[in-house]
């Protein structure tokens, strides 16, 4: 047996195990991720729906030097110098990876890209390609006139628990992130870009979006606006609060931003302050990614080219 004979039987065996510790629990339906990644449940069209967890620690971790391609299982494998990782399967994931531009508590592994198709459709189709989690793109084909949330294509990062619990909002002084991104949407497409942030050990979801094509709708009826912003970099900016079941949306009023940051612990701790969500509510999970519906039956691409997370 020669030594690519070996590896490509070793590389058989990892995509095996990913494939058993993939997905750790179900949720409405649908599987959860055991690393980050956002989604959504259709509770409404009007709220992009809910956005669900997050990617999954499908694949070891890979240093910033390696690089590779993964096929069907959502395996990175390879050598050089820039990491390439593609993957088509709907719950196929890339990383973990070591990425210093996200700085919160619970980086191990460490944060993940996922595709996230929770909510596949006929004629659905999605292939993620990612260099990094500040770094990747996911071309998707989904059907015209599709209105339900079909995949969240995302990076992000689990918490890691204290004392057996999520740390609580009240143990951070600052979250702030900051992301560049570009739907390519033409008038056919049904898609947003967002935060999805989950407290309480998944019992909360919050969702934060920021950009929205021609055919997605916003949230109709209002809960409250608030403003945020002013310091860690971040620009004052107005925001309105939509609720549809469980599932609170932050939605940026007056225009679309491709580029920015936002004060994510200022938004949640409103919510607490606010009894929104509890006093004592703990951080579970942040993720970012685009929620999708449509692309009009055309392939299109939703590119990430910045993200970051830095909290202390």
């Amino acid at each position: 047996m020669n030594n690519d004979t070996v590896a490509i039987i070793c590389c058989m065996g990892v995509a095996a195990i990913v494939g058993l510790i993939g997905i750790y629990k179900g949720r409405r339906g649908r599987s959860r991720w055991l690393l980050i990644s956002l989604a959504v449940l259709a509770v409404a069209p009007l709220a992009g729906c809910d956005s669900g967890p997050a990617a999954p620690a499908a694949s070891p971790a890979l240093s910033p030097t390696s690089t590779g391609t993964t096929t069907g299982t959502g395996v990175t494998t390879g050598t050089g110098t820039t990491m390439r990782c593609v993957t088509s399967t709907a719950k196929g994931s890339c990383g973990p990876y070591r990425y210093p531009a996200i700085t919160t508590a619970g980086q191990n592994p460490g944060p993940t890209v996922g595709q996230n198709v929770w909510n596949p459709v006929p004629g659905w189709s999605q292939t993620l390609t990612a260099t990094d989690p500040g770094n990747w793109y996911a071309t998707a084909n989904i059907p015209a006139g599709n209105t339900s949330v079909v995949s969240f294509p995302n990076t992000g990062q689990n918490i890691e628990w204290v004392n057996g619990a999520p740390p609580p909002l009240s143990s951070y002084k600052s979250i702030y992130s900051s992301f560049s991104e570009n739907m390519h949407g033409t008038s056919s497409t049904d898609a947003e870009a967002a935060y999805d942030i989950w407290l309480n050990n998944w019992k909360n979801e919050v969702m934060i979006q920021h950009d929205f094509s021609a055919l997605r709708p916003r949230c109709g009826t209002i809960e409250a606006t608030a403003t945020f912003g002013g310091s860690g970099g971040v620009p004052v900016q107005s925001w309105k609060l939509c609720q549809f079941g469980s599932e609170l949306i932050w939605q940026l009023v007056g225009r679309n931003e491709q580029s920015g940051s936002v004060d994510i612990l200022a938004m949640l701790t409103w919510l607490a302050r606010h009894g929104y969500v509890a006093q004592r509510s703990g951080l579970t999970a942040l993720g970012y990614g685009f929620e999708i519906c449509s692309t009009g039956g055309r392939p299109e691409t939703f590119s990430v080219s910045r993200f970051s997370i830095t909290a202390s």
